[in-house]
């Protein structure tokens, strides 16, 4: 376990950059934008013409996010809608905050993997780590929890930060109202569970996603030159031989599943009840023997690996 543990801070240390200092600015980025939204004029509120469908149709304000009357606006527009549709709006809001950190980290995740055994054959420093009592099955298992356990929680903690500053923001609106913040803001946000969600929903598409992430890194191991072409133009061909002879896509259609985050969800149920759905399912147990193989690969290949 203590091996496994310096390992990993082995890793911060060697990708700082995208680990930790990618996801501060990003979240500094959109906190400035959110205070930029807190401290601008509001005296252009009254002429903004904006429609919010109910339910199922909420239209978050994107092209409002800087504007000056935003929070005030907000305010006013969750106060006069029943709490469903309160629900639906600060759950739009949230995912919407969340998703450029989400989509930086799967780009992360990716390059990560795919250098992580293979920078190690390149610059040589392979003979340095395989003198070092450490077998090549905690080296592979630390690079993956880095890349699917660790590295994603940081990346999350940004998206909490963005998601807490704009839930204070517009419950300072509420000041000199006699609007409740705690009705009209927290209680529909239930911000704990829905972070609590995130986390779940995370580790659920490491999982979801281990066929892809394994594929990564036993190319990683395995790549002499080029491991980004390897390891997209292999599926590639595969999917493009399977159209060409069987005139299916069952092989293509099971990989896309299992590369874009949640391209399986039905759009109609709640996200993380849809995912959870899938835990004990055929799909995830597949995703799982795959993903697997693909690590004992990257195990096998490690061990035999030399420097490039």
């Amino acid at each position: 376990m203590n091996q496994l543990t310096v390992l990993i801070r082995r890793e911060f240390w060697e990708n700082r950059s995208i680990f930790l200092v990618l996801p501060a600015v990003i979240t500094g980025f959109f906190l400035f934008l959110l205070l930029l939204g807190a401290v601008a004029s509001p005296s252009d509120a009254i002429t903004l013409q904006v429609d919010i469908q109910s339910d199922e149709e909420v239209e978050f304000l994107d092209d409002l996010l800087v504007s000056g009357h935003l929070y005030q606006y907000a305010l006013l527009q969750l106060d006069a809608r029943p709490m469903a549709e309160r629900v639906s709006y600060i759950n739009a809001t949230m995912q919407s905050l969340s998703a450029p950190l989400l989509f930086t980290l799967w780009f992360v995740i990716l390059f990560y993997l795919l250098g992580s055994l293979y920078d190690d054959r390149r610059d040589r420093s392979i003979l340095f780590w395989k003198s070092l009592p450490v077998s090549d099955a905690i080296t592979v298992f630390s690079k993956l929890l880095t890349a699917l356990v660790v590295v994603p929680l940081v990346y999350l903690v940004g998206v909490m930060l963005l998601q807490l500053s704009a839930l204070i923001f517009v419950s300072m609106s509420a000041f000199g109202t006699d609007i409740s913040a705690v009705d009209t803001v927290w209680r529909p946000a239930g911000v704990f569970i829905t972070w609590l969600r995130s986390i779940g929903l995370l580790f659920f598409y490491a999982l979801w996603a281990l066929p892809f992430f394994g594929w990564l890194i036993a190319v990683s191991a395995c790549a002499k030159s080029a491991p980004l072409a390897w390891a997209f133009g292999i599926p590639l061909g595969i999917r493009l031989l399977e159209a060409i002879f069987t005139d299916q896509s069952r092989v293509g259609d099971w990989m896309h599943d299992h590369i874009i985050p949640i391209s399986f969800l039905d759009q109609h149920r709640p996200t993380a009840e849809n995912a959870f759905s899938y835990l004990l399912s055929l799909q995830m147990l597949s995703a799982l023997v795959v993903g697997g193989a693909f690590i004992y690969l990257a195990i096998w290949a490690r061990g035999k690996a030399d420097e490039i």
